[in-house]
């Protein structure tokens, strides 16, 4: 099976692939470019905090809660155009079908507060563990368990 390459994303990978002198060393450079592009949303949430963590999955599951209960879920991109016929064509094609997602916008609020839940939990452990390291006097208190 052929392996599918994307067009280089910055300008300097774009000058890196045009020269002819280091075509391997520039496609390496792609490669891995492209690496770095798609890893820097999950490494931003690798820094996030519990709390963070769980304000965060809070606000997502009220954010599912209210998708369940409205036909057009606010900020739904999908439906936007140019053009007034293909705007409304989308929403029609939208309603239509809108009634075999309403159970998954549920499905997603329901694991994010029991997620949510859990992240409490961690949290509750974690001041324990600060707690332990301190009546041991192993690290000082406020340090995370990584």
């Amino acid at each position: 099976m052929p392996v599918l390459r994307s067009a280089p994303m910055t300008p300097d990978t774009d000058a890196a692939a045009s020269s002819p002198s280091n075509d391997d060393q520039s496609e390496a450079f792609r490669d891995l470019s492209r690496e770095m592009y798609w890893a820097r949303e999950s490494a931003a949430r690798g820094r996030m905090d519990t709390p963070e963590i769980r304000d965060r999955l809070h606000d997502f599951a009220a954010q599912m809660r209210t998708d369940e209960a409205v036909v057009i879920p606010m900020g739904e991109g999908n439906l936007a155009s140019p053009s007034k016929w293909r705007r409304q064509l989308k929403r029609r094609i939208w309603r239509v079908m809108r009634p075999a997602t309403w159970r998954y916008d549920r499905l997603l609020a329901d694991h994010a507060e029991l997620t949510t839940s859990l992240a409490e939990k961690v949290m509750i452990l974690e001041a324990e563990v600060d707690r332990l390291k301190a009546e041991r006097g192993d690290d000082p208190p406020g340090e995370s368990v990584s």
